[in-house]
């Protein structure tokens, strides 16, 4: 395992190292490509990513790369780091400040750490498993909300899902009392933060969710997939990440009698 201090120091020279990357191109981009599966893909993704591998690389030569602009870097290690450069490139794309750059640590399917940094907001976000979640330093929980009918949701896009998902997320939006649309991978720093109780997603990638969950697990949350399921590299890409084990539990009674 490796040493708290350390890990949260390299963490942290992440951010530092990314935003001086991410930063100056923000409301910059001019050229947009269009990778196979049809999402956006700028220069800010591919030179950001190519930072975060050199800089895993110099320090954990050992360990595997998985990321999602570049092929997987395979060691053999039980340690594999999983990189989305910038979470929510439409968003990067529009000049919204909500993406953000993702990092997850992983010893074979069991989560170690994750990083979610929000560079035009300034906040960083950082769980180790056994030491808590922090925003900017700070110690941060997930709220305590003890029902549905007082819980707000949050979900990046209705289009992630086909009609039956859908409806599954309209039955547990139409009982919380409030809701919001947008946000990519600061919805899920915010329910650890404690200000959204409920995030529900599908179509998801591994590189999506792998820095969220320890970070979600830490400030007291869970994550599971739709069936109630712990996540790992082989889900389907649904999420229902919750501030609270009721919480959680009840949401997921209404997805699955409803499904």
């Amino acid at each position: 395992m490796i040493e708290f201090n350390k890990l949260n120091d390299f963490l942290n020279l992440l951010v530092l190292e990314n935003r001086k990357i991410i930063l100056p191109l923000f409301r910059k981009i001019t050229n947009v490509e269009t990778k196979t599966d049809l999402s956006p893909v700028t220069e800010a993704d591919k030179s950001t990513e190519k930072n975060i591998r050199s800089l895993i690389h110099k320090n954990f030569p050992d360990d595997e790369i998985r990321g999602e602009e570049f092929p997987d870097k395979i060691t053999g290690s039980n340690y594999n780091w999983i990189i989305d450069p910038i979470d929510g490139t439409r968003s990067f794309i529009t000049g919204k400040p909500t993406f953000g750059t993702l990092v997850g640590l992983y010893d074979r399917n069991k989560p170690i750490a994750g990083l979610i940094d929000i560079p035009v907001l300034e906040e960083t976000y950082i769980g180790v498993k056994g030491y808590g979640a922090y925003l900017n330093g700070n110690k941060i929980k997930t709220k305590n909300t003890r029902s549905i009918h007082s819980a707000s949701i949050a979900c990046t896009s209705p289009n992630m899902f086909n009609e039956k998902q859908l409806k599954l997320f309209k039955n547990v939006e139409n009982k919380c009392i409030n809701s919001v649309w947008g946000g990519d991978c600061h919805n899920f720093a915010l329910l650890s933060a404690g200000f959204i109780d409920i995030v529900i997603e599908h179509n998801l990638s591994w590189h999506d969710i792998a820095a969220t969950i320890p970070i979600i697990e830490e400030a007291g949350g869970l994550v599971t997939d739709w069936n109630g399921v712990k996540i790992d590299s082989e889900s389907d890409g649904g999420i229902i990440a919750s501030s609270n084990k009721r919480l959680h539990k009840e949401v997921l009674n209404i997805v699955l009698q409803c499904g």
